[in-house]
């Protein structure tokens, strides 16, 4: 029994040295290395990211491209607030900034100089008159519905390929008791930016209250 349990642990140990080496061939990454996620078996292929009918916001189909980076993993090590509005990101990367001012952007999120990766993304928390009019701000974009551990919303996504580099849109609106939204925009540039922040967002998202 010990001689089998000892093959066991080789067998996992190896195993997990395998998966470890497919991250070093994400090229966008640059110096910085924060690990980096599998897409999930479900992926629909939905070129917006977000898989019809899953809560995973895969990333590109094939992880070993060097031009399709794996969705980005980072430990969120810090959080924010501002005017009753909460959450985590990715402080090691990443630098907040506050207002308490309801009527503007709350909280916005952007690259640190510890941040080298050549796609870029920004994250902007902000309240709206409703999810429509949050929503209103993208042009044909693709959309479904999302439930976070605390808020019921919609999320759309845009891409704009006339612009050099592309640049993506997310925006997450979640309705709230006074009839207002809360939203979390996410920015990303590159033609991979939204597929290598896609899981960022939404573990973001997932962090995100209000009045708590």
């Amino acid at each position: 029994m010990r001689k089998s349990l000892s093959l066991l642990i080789i067998l996992l140990a190896l195993a997990l040295a395998a998966c470890g080496g497919d991250n070093t061939k994400d090229k966008a990454a640059g110096s910085a290395t924060p690990t980096a996620v599998e897409p999930s078996p479900t992926d629909t292929g939905s070129d917006t990211g977000i898989g019809v009918g899953e809560r995973e916001m895969p990333g590109c189909s094939d992880p070993n491209s060097a031009d399709c980076p794996v969705p980005l993993d980072l430990p969120l090590d810090g959080d924010v607030s501002a005017a009753g509005v909460h959450l985590v990101y990715a402080s090691r990367y990443f630098d907040a900034t506050t207002s308490e001012d309801p009527t503007g952007v709350v909280i916005e999120i952007v690259p640190s100089e510890r941040n080298k990766f050549q796609d870029k993304a920004t994250f902007q928390v902000y309240f709206a008159d409703s999810i429509d009019a949050a929503l209103a701000d993208l042009q044909d974009p693709d959309s479904a519905d999302w439930t976070t551990p605390t808020l019921t919303g919609t999320i759309g996504v845009a891409h704009d390929d006339t612009q050099d580099p592309r640049v993506t849109t997310t925006i997450g609106a979640f309705g709230l008791e006074d009839g207002r939204a809360v939203v979390l925009k996410a920015t990303t540039t590159g033609q991979y930016g939204w597929d290598l922040y896609a899981v960022l967002y939404e573990q973001m998202l997932d962090s995100l209250t209000v009045g708590e």
